[in-house]
């Protein structure tokens, strides 16, 4: 009988798939996609590709086994009888492809702990029942049929064995087997969504960037708007940016905001990626919110017509990657030609062990980044670590990176962040006639200030409606947010409320409303209530703003989103400090709470802003004692601990799950029919897994990666948290009237 390498889906009028479709396949793609990748790799190394096309040879090499071939002939789900990697890796071991082997191990449970597996052989003794990357329970069961496994693959795949390169002499780096685990499980993924009918689209659009770069120049020369020093600046920071060299492989760009950064870093990343004929483009942004909006100015742009926007410029919003089969066609790649992309979303990825995260890494090689609001991308005791791939990428596989922000804060000269010693030249890419130029109108621009005493919610409330014009308030939490913007509310203020508590769709509507009327009614008296998701990259322009104490960068960003064109003489930004009951306290900025403190006592806030957020940034990161972290971080991932590596890079530690709030979208995932990914994260919203379990919210679709939300829900103004916060009324009443 023909071998197979997955059972059939009778209910989808769907058959098996064969050993020698699915192998020939994962062998060929996974070539091609580590050759594509190489095509960017400063030195040659054929040894990659050998290593991939192996891997893609016999990774399911154990589903030969009889017990296996049983079970995929005569059931449609359930596991496997015998753990099919475990051949795979003994083959692999044998033939001397050590690499490929760890790829074949991990292609389901991710990079394994090195030191972990290689302590097998010590532990085995001389029996050796166990080895690195084996499964102990089957070893010699596996050993002994091996050769008659081998006979059956060479039967059912022609061609022979792979290539075989030099000999490889030293083991691969953590970035390489990343690399190389993302060619194999995308490879793998591919070929079996393509079978069960579940591959999406693809073609992407082509990179055609000398007529986007075109196409960008004409967009910008036609944007008009005032003819002031303001558009002057604009003008001249978008022709620096167009004309930086692509052969500086990281700049630097602190850019103040409205400035256009937006278009003029996009000129810098065409003009890079024609000169070096680079494959992709990346926008990482700190936060989902601002994704669309960027989203939406580039598609208008860059799109040349007859083209479809969705396949030219992709918007990447939550972390759509599932470990199930049956939702893993719902993961979002980076195949499009402009990726833009959360921080969360493209920092983990340079550090993770997981599949679903891993998958599409293999595209990122041939790129140009721009890390957006870079200051506030991660945690920074994770920079040392991310600075390691980003300079890999740059320096070896041919990336070209910019680091912006209108507050970027110059890590990269700190030795007690990068290490004793350690600092790093990072040229700027705007001249510094313009810099000052702009720093002069910040500081005319903006005004901060601190109120002294610590408010209730009823003063805080209180406060804000002494103020005049359109205001906004910024809380710590979800919850302290949704408590303000309900009272202010109650009071009969006009208040818009926005957060994570809204899904992606619905808070797109929120932000259309915010901008019209700060356009079309700059005079009208309002309040938006929002968490940290209004801090950065988002264009609005409010008279007055009330932060919660936070960090100076947090400060600093909200006097982005007021009077951020000087279309008033001056804009103030208040810092606060509330303490109450029904308002949550953010863990995490205590040290840099105190940061803010400090900066407001020795009055620093007329200097300029970059030397300022150096300043911020280092003592905040001498209260916070974070060398040890950075030093674990480093030698977890120089010894090959992949999972612990994981687990340390995660910008955001919280164990959260995808929670869909759309009835119909629930309903159809319960049905098992086929969703869009992108109206599944549209639809749905990021909440801690303590959260999930706490409500009893109820798992849909396969395994635990899906939930429903049951209770109610506001679109228009609290999202989840009316639901959320009817709970915590009853649970402070100890009653409620159905």
């Amino acid at each position: 009988m023909t071998p197979l390498a997955h059972s059939g889906r009778a209910g989808r009028g769907l058959g098996p798939q064969s050993y020698s479709a699915h192998v020939l396949a994962v062998r060929e793609l996974a070539r091609a996609h580590a050759s594509a990748a190489l095509e960017y790799r400063e030195a040659p190394d054929p040894t990659f590709e050998a290593a991939a096309e192996w891997a893609g040879a016999f990774h399911d090499l154990g589903k030969l086994e009889a017990a296996n071939q049983l079970i995929l002939r005569t059931k449609e789900n359930g596991g496997l009888a015998v753990n099919h990697v475990d051949a795979g890796v003994a083959h692999l071991a044998a033939r001397r492809q050590a690499e490929a082997a760890i790829a074949v191990y991990g292609h389901h449970i991710g990079l394994c702990d090195l030191p972990g597996e290689k302590a097998k052989d010590q532990r085995g003794g001389q029996n050796r029942a166990e080895a690195a990357c084996r499964d102990p329970a089957i070893k010699l069961m596996t050993d002994a049929n091996l050769p008659d496994l081998i006979h059956q693959h060479h039967q059912a795949v022609p061609g022979g064995d792979p290539m075989v390169p030099t000999l490889l002499t030293r083991g691969f780096t953590g970035i390489e087997r990343r690399l190389l685990l993302s060619c194999l499980v995308d490879a793998d993924h591919t070929d079996t969504a393509r079978h069960y009918g579940d591959q999406p689209d693809l073609h992407p659009g082509a990179g055609r960037w000398e007529e986007r770069l075109t196409a960008l120049d004409r967009y910008v020369s036609n944007l008009g708007g005032d003819t002031g020093k303001r558009s002057a600046l604009r003008s001249e920071i978008y022709h620096a940016c167009r004309a930086a060299s692509t052969d500086q492989l990281i700049w630097a760009c602190d850019s103040p905001v409205g400035s256009g950064k937006t278009t003029a870093i996009m000129a810098y990343l065409l003009q890079a990626a024609t000169a070096l004929g680079l494959r992709h483009i990346f926008i990482v942004l700190p936060y989902t919110n601002i994704v669309q909006q960027s989203v939406d100015v580039y598609r208008k742009a860059l799109v040349l017509p007859g083209e479809s926007p969705e396949k030219i410029v992709a918007a990447h919003h939550h972390q759509a990657e599932f470990k199930s089969a049956d939702l893993r066609f719902l993961t979002a790649l980076w195949d499009a030609p402009i990726i833009v992309t959360t921080a969360v979303q493209f920092f983990e990825t340079l550090g993770a062990n997981q599949t679903p995260r891993l998958r599409k890494l293999h595209q990122l090689p041939g790129s140009a980044i721009f890390i957006d609001e870079a200051h506030a991308a991660m945690p920074i005791h994770l920079w040392p670590f991310m600075w390691e791939q980003v300079k890999t990428l740059a320096i070896g596989w041919s990336c070209r990176f910019v680091l912006g922000s209108g507050s970027l804060a110059k890590f990269w000269e700190n030795p007690r962040i990068l290490g004793a010693g350690k600092t790093e030249t990072i040229p700027p890419m705007i001249p510094d006639a313009t810099r000052n130029a702009s720093s002069i109108f910040e500081q005319s621009r903006i005004s901060y200030r601190s109120r002294p005493d610590t408010l209730t919610m009823t003063g805080l409330c209180d406060w804000v409606q002494t103020s005049r014009g359109a205001r906004l308030v910024v809380l710590n939490t979800v919850q302290s947010a949704a408590v303000i913007a309900e009272e202010l509310s109650r009071r009969g203020e006009l208040t818009l409320h926005l957060s994570t508590a809204l899904a992606p769709i619905h808070r797109r509507t929120i932000l259309r409303l915010i901008r019209s009327r700060l356009k079309t009614k700059p005079d009208l008296d309002w309040v938006l209530v929002a968490t940290s998701c209004v801090e950065a990259g988002v264009d609005f322009s409010f008279a007055t703003a009330f932060r919660e104490r936070c960090r100076v960068s947090s400060l600093v960003q909200i006097g982005g989103r007021v009077n951020r064109h000087g279309e008033r003489s001056e804009g103030i930004v208040w810092d606060f400090v509330v303490n109450d009951p029904l308002l949550t306290v953010h863990p995490d900025f205590k040290s840099s709470r105190d940061v803010v403190d400090d900066v407001f006592h020795k009055g620093m806030w007329d200097r300029d802003l970059t030397e300022l957020m150096t300043y911020a940034l280092d003592a905040e990161f001498k209260r916070q004692s974070e060398e040890q972290k950075i030093a674990d971080l480093m030698r977890e991932e120089s010894a090959g601990c992949y999972p612990s590596v994981a687990r340390l890079t995660r910008l955001i530690t919280a164990d959260t799950r995808l929670v869909v709030i759309d009835a119909e979208l629930i309903k159809a995932v319960r049905e098992g029919c086929r969703v869009d990914y992108r109206e599944l994260v549209a639809r749905s919203v990021q909440l801690w897994f303590t959260k999930v379990t706490k409500l009893s919210l109820t798992q849909i679709g396969d395994g635990e990666e899906l939930y429903a939300w049951e209770y109610e829900y506001d679109p228009k103004f609290l999202g989840i948290m009316a639901g959320v916060l009817k709970l915590s009324q009853i649970d402070r009443d100890g009653y409620a009237f159905v």
